[in-house]
């Protein structure tokens, strides 16, 4: 699969030191889900600084928005329960990226995103 990964993320991090923008979103009272939905923001935020200064192309951080989103998304849920606000945020982030992709979406690669993170989150909670 063809995401940034959390060490690429943290590297971007450091190189860029982005200022987020968190005025618009939930608090977390979780580290981790917190350090995740930064992780997202950044993405979702600085995806032209992200693209110049590095090898990564658009559509890959496009792909990684949606990636680290549903990471995100499925942890919430697990920990504090549904919230339509959250699941609403994945349609429009798919549309969003629908529109700057001008339709060509890899939905294989969607689907396989959707379908990697049921099968990584289920082994962890046996763990």
């Amino acid at each position: 699969m063809n995401i940034i990964t959390r060490e690429e993320i943290e590297n971007l991090f450091k190189t860029l030191q982005p200022k987020l923008d968190l005025s618009n979103i939930i608090t977390v009272d979780d580290e981790e889900l917190s350090k995740i939905l930064h992780y997202f923001l950044f993405l979702k935020q600085f995806i032209q600084d992200i693209v110049a200064n590095s090898q990564i192309t658009h559509e890959k951080v496009l792909y990684s928005q949606y990636y680290w989103f549903i990471y995100f998304k499925i942890h919430y849920f697990t920990k504090f329960g549904y919230d339509c606000g959250i699941d609403q945020q994945g349609f429009l982030l798919i549309e969003n990226f629908t529109y700057e992709l001008e339709g060509e979406v890899d939905w294989e690669l969607i689907g396989k995103i959707e379908n990697q993170l049921k099968i990584d989150y289920r082994g962890q909670s046996k763990r």
